[in-house]
């Protein structure tokens, strides 16, 4: 039988992937759609399914320690994909495959390409590019035939097409390059919040996402702090891990009575923290998308992302979105200080049309080119 495959490592940690796979099926609900999930966490194991007839999700667990054998690890888990293609008789000659990442993701389907001469196209993302590109010398050969051999290689940010176009074993593809942005959960476009910055009277700044180094937790509490010393008329909040990571990260025995510190909280909730603070400070080192610069924007909250990352160049509008140097604390408390007082109104019909690009109803129809034949 014929039908689409996914083929998603991160699947376990990314609601993106299985929402737009969700709405994939939806689409083409005559076909039955694969999500072939490499794991090497056997607590992640089933973490994350979706209950639709004609969805069937199956993780392969490698040792993590293959990390260091990359090609060995791709046969082991190609072999394990091609039982499970034999075991639901899956037509791979008339299927289509998709990889959520260039290497890890993409080298499997690239053999799939080989044996079965499925279709397929495949993403690059913020790893491909810092990591695998970087230092994958003797992985190039495979890099260029997954490249030559893709029908499509998609971009979720401008950024990382921009970078793509500078990548030798890219470049000669750069006809096959496609801007697929991450679509925003139907619920914040359902919940767009007008702009009105000055009618916030308790000044706040947001940081929301994981407790890591990437995220750059240290700089955010830095630049807040100096800032803090020069006008004193905001609070803090960080929302995403524990009291005692953040001490660990910020390096501090104890927090200021002005900043807060919340683990992970439901959307409902996180909403209302949104539409009540100013700004969202995210400065992270490296971010393929940042799906919290999109709800904080469609909340009515400005947003600021590191210049070069993330989603750094999407809007035409310069009033939600602002870049620093993720480096560079003077600069962004300086950013924070001119935000916190900047007079910016945007009602939410103006707000929805500057969100229409990242509709998840609009992303999916951006994956027509590659699916167009069978819907």
């Amino acid at each position: 039988m014929k039908s689409y495959i996914y083929i998603c490592n991160n699947f376990t940690g990314n609601k993106v992937h299985s929402e737009v796979i969700l709405k994939l099926s939806r689409k083409y609900s005559n076909i039955n759609h694969y999500i072939f999930v490499p794991c090497s966490n056997r607590g992640l194991i089933g973490r994350n399914n979706i209950s639709k007839n004609n969805i069937i999700v199956e993780y392969f667990y490698v040792n993590k320690y293959m990390k260091f054998f990359p090609i060995i690890k791709s046969l082991i888990i190609i072999f394990m994909i091609i039982s499970k293609i034999k075991f639901y008789k899956i037509d791979m000659k008339e299927s289509k495959a998709l990889s959520y990442t260039f290497w890890s993701d993409g080298v499997l389907c690239l053999y799939l390409y080989f044996i079965f001469g499925t279709v397929f196209s495949t993403f690059v993302r913020t790893t491909d590019v810092s990591i695998f590109f970087k230092y994958g010398y003797h992985l190039r050969l495979f890099f260029r035939l997954i490249a030559s051999k893709s029908k499509y290689i998609y971009f979720p940010s401008l950024v990382l097409m921009k970078n793509g176009e500078k990548t030798l074993f890219l470049e000669k593809n750069s006809n096959k390059f496609k801007f697929i942005p991450n679509p925003i959960n139907d619920y914040w476009v359902d919940n767009i919040y007008y702009f009105d910055n000055l009618s916030i009277n308790n000044k706040k700044i947001l940081f929301v996402g994981s407790f890591d180094l990437n995220k750059n937790i240290m700089a955010v509490f830095n630049s807040c702090s100096a800032l803090y010393n020069l006008r004193g008329d905001f609070q803090l909040e960080f929302i995403g891990g524990s009291v005692t990571d953040f001490k660990k990260i910020c390096q501090i025995n104890s927090i200021p009575d002005w900043v807060s510190v919340l683990d992970k909280i439901p959307k409902e909730e996180l909403l209302l923290k949104y539409r009540s603070s100013n700004i969202l400070l995210v400065p992270s080192f490296l971010e393929t998308f940042g799906m919290v610069y999109i709800e904080a924007i469609s909340q009515g909250c400005i947003a600021i992302c590191s210049k070069n990352q993330g989603i750094d160049g999407l809007f035409s509008n310069e009033n939600i979105l602002y870049t620093v140097d993720p480096c560079d604390c003077i600069s962004i408390s300086e950013a924070l200080n001119n935000l916190l007082d900047k007079d910016i109104k945007i009602s939410d019909f103006e707000l929805k049309k500057l969100l229409l690009p990242f509709i998840s109803e609009n992303v999916i129809n951006d994956y027509s080119s590659f699916y167009c034949e069978d819907s």
